[in-house]
């Protein structure tokens, strides 16, 4: 049988873990609440297609500033050695 200290112990690690809980749970509320806010998005999954479709278009803009950069380069003949 568990001793008087124990089950406080256990107590004391239960009431620790809800609030952590509860913590956690007020931190996703105000973070979904900046993603309204802030961007739009109603949901995790709205933000992450929303994520992904500014990543593709950075990529696409890398893309064609780096193909700018090698025609500067090739028409000037400004190739580093």
């Amino acid at each position: 049988m568990k001793t008087k200290e124990q089950l406080l112990a256990m107590k004391n690690q239960i009431e620790a873990a809800k609030t952590k809980e509860a913590e956690k749970k007020g931190s996703l509320h105000y973070q979904l609440i900046q993603l309204k806010e802030q961007y739009g998005c109603n949901t995790i999954q709205e933000a992450q297609k929303m994520l992904d479709e500014l990543d593709a278009k950075s990529r696409s803009l890398q893309q064609q500033f780096d193909k700018g950069v090698q025609e500067l380069e090739k028409k000037y003949d400004l190739k580093e050695e």
